[in-house]
């Protein structure tokens, strides 16, 4: 008996473990086919002008991590009938994307939707879309029009675990809402079919509350209930089922404590349980009950070492069929990295210069954005949405949220207690787990390219022409008259492909064949650049209006008020004439950054060792860009060896990226130093471009005043294709200089936007000026960023004279 006894413990040992495993890895193909991936949006302010610019910049995540999944950046404004009226791409960086939406100064609705998604996020639930309404603060509309007010409030309950189970106590969380989902206030009693009452209810925070019913078989519930105007209402409460299974989570010290509990009558199924707890889509826990002789079980799940988040907990039968499913925060207060933004120096007066300083402690590579607006004219609600609670709750729950960074700023310890009530109260995303078992997984519908990519077919060709080894060769010059070389290998029907590149706007490709005898003609080749195109209509949720701010009249008279004065002076500088004569007093601009502010952008700034190829008469001397920078960096090696040159420093490969877009060494090799005009040289762990532990040697190719004329171009055929949306560039006037456009009214609501501030162990602070408009007394400024290792950080300060 006692050896039959061993071995079935070693049996059920052995079972569990290859349970956990197979689950692990069923979970594991579930997130490589759908990372569910999320985004977050910091905008420069609330709400806006017409006429005014929306510039955002969204931070990607996948789970606890940042994202490394998407390359393409999708953004759209859309009406309140869900019609897009505007889109932009941008590339994504360090799981980042930056852009603008102007608002013409004629638009007379009094909000518009700002939805962003990607292409993961496209073949996955729709639902969890990054969407947000902005408030116009149009004088033509009236928000009040769109918001109605005669719908009565709903209230829903849900019970722990899933469902109601006679005669097995349950703990029912319900939620009061209005129609735009605001929480409702309420009061009220829970009686059965026979009149009796079984429970007091009355709201405890934001619309939430709970209590304890035991049903009995054959029952009905219903909740006379009544609001703080005193409207009296019924709502009925979930049907109760005559048998099964019970799900309770209760709060340790540093554990999650489940409870099952069975109905007296039960399937076998329902006898042999297996529970486990997931985050982020990754098996943390499994734990089996067997309740054929008994009828509860518990057990505890440690949580001390996990990072903060939601934990999902699902209980499955003995067929692996989910029979409870409970999702409960873990919050370890691991989410923050130290930093700060402050004013190091303050001047209210009329357009004194201010300097904002950036500081961190983290050693990891840190990826932030600015934002200083004028306080009195963009109000805030401090517990709105952020980058921290978006990304930890927001982001991964259906529904409405009210004052969502509440749960993570208090320090009080009920906001645990209402955080548990919001987890109780709204869906999450769900797991098909009939799928998961079978090791199915949804197809993509739509495909992700690696950037901007090139695919086509060449056509044309005369029979023979599609031999081994044809390509087409030739440049791609950018909006902004920078040069890269492209090849696109002919295969034998005609296909070509290429990817990695970034560009913006319009761009023309200059081609050729390799081959002598065949010539290329731009009707041979139509291309595609790889992003997606066309629109998802959307369905707009009334209650994202919601999240519009209800501004006092004052407020909204004071921003129509500058908005007509900037309007005024855009207009006045629009049909002035250049100025005579200007004077200019300030300190001239160093070559060094007339070079930086024309070819460098994002992640390749900062401090490096810098070459003015432009404005050195020798360079062209050098047979190519590598023997240009041999001996002129220590530390870097540079060797020739059969032609080719190879690179080490530091034991490591240095990195290579032409305008910004990794490269090969040879076909750096092959461009020629004369086309060259900017070299960046990072050392080794100074960069937080990718790739960048060996250092980092980024070329830029002359555009503009500094292009030559390329004799080899002449003739060649071209296609026009579209990169990403232009990038506009945020304007913040230096008042130590003047320009013409200084003469008018300054009344600007955002005096600095920064989307593209990167710092790292070797620069843990920055210094930034901007200059005060004409009328702002008092500055809102908001930092929000994260680092390399998924830490976030989110600084909010209104600063006064």
């Amino acid at each position: 008996m006692s050896k039959r006894f061993i071995l079935s413990l070693l049996c059920a040992a052995v079972c569990r473990f290859a349970f956990s495993q197979k689950l692990d890895s069923l979970l594991e193909i579930q997130r490589k086919a759908d990372p569910q991936e999320k985004i977050y949006v910091q905008f420069d302010k609330g709400y806006y002008n017409p006429g005014e610019t929306i510039w955002f910049k969204a931070y990607l995540f996948t789970g606890s991590e940042i994202s490394e999944v998407s390359k393409n950046f999708y953004a759209e404004l859309l009406d309140e009938k869900g019609a897009v009226i505007s889109q932009r791409t941008a590339p994504v960086f360090l799981a980042s994307a930056t852009g603008n939406f102007a608002i013409d100064s004629n638009f007379a609705k009094p909000f518009v939707y700002f939805r962003a998604y990607t292409v993961s996020m496209l073949n996955s639930d729709t639902s969890f879309f990054y969407s947000k309404a902005i408030r116009i603060l149009s004088t033509k509309s009236s928000l009040a029009k769109t918001v109605a007010t005669q719908t009565p409030p709903a209230l829903s309950f849900m019970p722990e675990g899933g469902d109601l189970i006679a005669s097995l106590p349950s703990e029912l969380a319900f939620l009061a809402t209005n129609e735009q989902g605001l929480p409702v206030a309420v009061s009220g009693s829970v009686a059965d079919n026979t009149g009796a009452k079984l429970a007091e209810i009355k709201t405890l925070h934001d619309g939430m509350g709970r209590f304890i019913l035991t049903p009995e078989a054959g029952k009905t519930y219903t909740a006379t209930w009544k609001t703080a105007e005193g409207k009296q209402y019924t709502t009925s409460l979930p049907a109760v089922k005559a048998q099964g299974l019970g799900l309770k989570i209760v709060e340790g010290e540093g554990t999650k404590r489940f409870m099952i509990f069975r109905s007296g009558e039960v399937d076998d199924a329902l006898k042999n349980l297996h529970i486990i707890a997931y985050m982020n889509q990754r098996l943390l826990f499994q734990a089996n009950a067997n309740l054929t002789a008994k009828t509860a079980a518990s057990g505890n799940f440690p949580t001390k070492d996990l990072p903060s988040g939601i934990l999902q907990i699902t209980v499955f039968d003995g067929n692996y069929k989910p029979v409870a499913e409970r999702i409960t925060f873990v919050n370890n207060h691991d989410y923050e990295f130290d930093g700060d933004a402050f004013l190091a120096e303050k001047n209210f007066a009329h357009r004194g210069l201010n300097v904002v300083e950036i500081s961190t402690s983290d050693t990891l590579p840190t990826n932030l954005s600015l934002s200083v607006v004028d306080a009195d004219l963009n109000e805030r609600n401090p517990m709105d949405d952020n980058i921290i609670s978006h990304m930890l709750l927001t982001g991964d729950l259906r529904g409405k949220i009210v004052n969502p960074y509440y749960y993570f700023f208090s320090n009080d310890d009920s906001a645990a207690v209402k955080l548990d009530l919001v987890m109780m109260t709204h869906g999450w995303r769900h797991y098909n787990w009939e799928n998961v078992f079978a090791g199915k997984v949804t197809p993509a519908k739509w495909k992700e390219s690696s950037y901007l990519s090139l695919s086509g077919t060449v056509a044309g060709l005369p029979p023979g022409g599609y031999s081994p080894g044809l390509q087409l060769t030739g440049i791609l010059q950018t909006a902004d008259s920078a040069k890269n070389f492209v090849v696109l290998p002919v295969d034998r029907t005609g296909k070509v492909f290429t990817d990695g590149l970034i560009f913006y706007d319009q761009a023309k490709l200059f081609f050729n064949f390799n081959k002598k005898n065949l010539t290329f003609d731009k009707s041979m080749l139509l291309l595609d650049n790889g992003l997606r195109k066309g629109y998802v209509r959307a369905i707009p949720d009334s209650s994202v209006k919601t999240g519009l701010p209800e501004l006092p009249p004052a407020i909204v008279a004071a921003n129509n008020k500058a908005n007509r004065m900037s309007l005024q002076a855009s207009r006045l500088l629009a049909n002035s004439k250049v100025m005579s004569t200007v004077t200019i007093t300030a300190k001239a601009k160093t070559a060094k950054d007339r070079m930086e502010e024309k070819y460098v952008s994002g992640l390749f700034t900062g401090d490096a060792v810098n070459f003015d190829l432009v404005n050195d008469p020798l360079a062209g001397s050098y047979m190519d860009v590598f023997q240009f920078l041999q001996g002129r960096v220590a530390g870097l090696q540079i060797n020739y060896g059969g032609g080719e040159p190879t690179l080490s420093w530091r034991g490591a490969t240095p990195v290579v990226y032409l305008n910004e877009m990794r490269a090969d060494v040879d076909m750096i090799q092959a461009t020629p130093v004369s086309d060259i005009a900017y070299i960046k040289v990072f050392r080794p762990g100074s960069s937080i471009v990718s790739g960048g532990g060996g250092g980092v040697i980024s070329i830029y190719t002359r555009k503009g005043g500094d292009a030559q004329p390329d004799p080899n171009s002449k003739g060649l055929s071209y296609i026009s294709i579209a990169g990403y949306s232009p990038v506009k560039q945020f304007y913040s006037p230096n008042y130590a200089t003047f320009s013409e456009r200084d003469a008018y009214d300054d009344v600007r609501s955002t005096l600095y936007w920064n989307p593209a501030i990167f710092l790292n162990k070797s620069q843990k602070r920055l210094q930034l000026k901007f200059y005060n408009n004409d009328i702002t007394k008092r500055f809102r400024l908001i930092m929000e960023g994260m680092n390399t290792d998924g830490k976030m950080i989110h600084v909010e300060k209104v600063i006064g004279e």
